[in-house]
């Protein structure tokens, strides 16, 4: 199983990224997709759902998985 993980600002401290919660905070990736599909759509995915960060995992189920890289951050976009 793959699946992307997507991160918040925390409450407490802005400057820290904590895991988001809740069923918006995870998606769920078909396997025989590529690296790069899998990254696009949840880049894609983590803007819609106002999240500031991803990750990419893979394992037997979410508590028995393992990261496949660091956690990607969005980059903030200009208003102008």
């Amino acid at each position: 199983m793959y699946f992307a993980q997507f991160s918040q600002p925390s409450a407490i401290d802005a400057s820290k990224i904590i895991e988001g919660c809740g069923d918006r905070a995870v998606i769920i990736l078909d396997g025989r997709m590529s690296r790069a599909s899998m990254d696009s759509i949840a880049v894609t995915e983590c803007k819609k759902r106002g999240y500031v960060a991803w990750q990419l995992f893979q394992g037997e189920s979410f508590s028995r998985s393992r990261a496949l890289y660091d956690i990607h951050e969005l980059l903030q976009e200009s208003s102008t």
